[in-house]
Parts: structure tokens; sequence; C-alpha cells
């Protein structure tokens, strides 16, 4: 495995993992996943997991090594189609990182 191909793969875990764990998704999709899969929101509207699969899916650091081993198996079986499946996962990834910096610059510039 290239450089280049370790970076993809860990932006496209990240952001792979980010999505399942926190964001809504087009049409709440990954909301409802969530909690279908048993995860609720406390008074506070914090999440909380209801069983084991819950509680990962609330913690993007318990999520990202399963994510992780998921494109690794991918890799394994099909490496030129899990490396274009990764690219916009990672495209993604970056643009948002960078996203974010430019915010926490033009706050500072103010």
């Amino acid at each position: 495995m290239t450089l280049t191909e370790f970076v993809v793969y860990a932006l496209a875990t990240w952001r792979v993992a980010s999505l399942l764990s926190e964001e809504d998704g087009p049409w709440a999709v990954f909301e409802k996943m969530r909690h279908l899969l048993g995860v609720r929101l406390d008074e506070q509207s914090w999440p909380e997991g209801k069983n084991q699969v819950a509680e990962a899916l609330i913690c993007i650091w318990c999520l990202t090594p399963w994510v992780g081993l998921a494109w690794a198996l991918f890799v394994l079986v099909w490496p030129p189609v899990a490396f274009w499946c990764a690219l916009p996962f990672a495209l993604s990834a970056a643009a948002i990182i960078v996203n974010a910096r430019g915010v926490r610059f033009r706050k500072r510039n103010r």
C-alpha cells in the first residue's frame, strides 16, 4: 500500500465513521439508522446507546476501528474498487478539514 492509498483510506475511514455516528445525512437516513439500532436522545438531547451496537455508533473513536476493518477487508477482496469507493469520502474529509481551518483563520483575523 502506498502512502497516498493509506491517506485516502484513513480519511475515508474518518468520514464514514463521522457520517454514521454524528450526522443526519440526506433524508435523515443516518439518524433513522442510529435510532433503529438503539440510539436514543436523553433529556438534554445527548445520544445514548441502548445496546452495544448503539454504544459504538455514538462514539466516533469506538466506530473508526470497525470502519477501518471494513475498508481493509474491501481492499483485500477488491483493491481497485475499494480505492475508488474510498476516494470521494477522502476528498470530502479533506474539504471539511480545509474549511474548518479557514473558518478558524477568518475568526482570528476579524
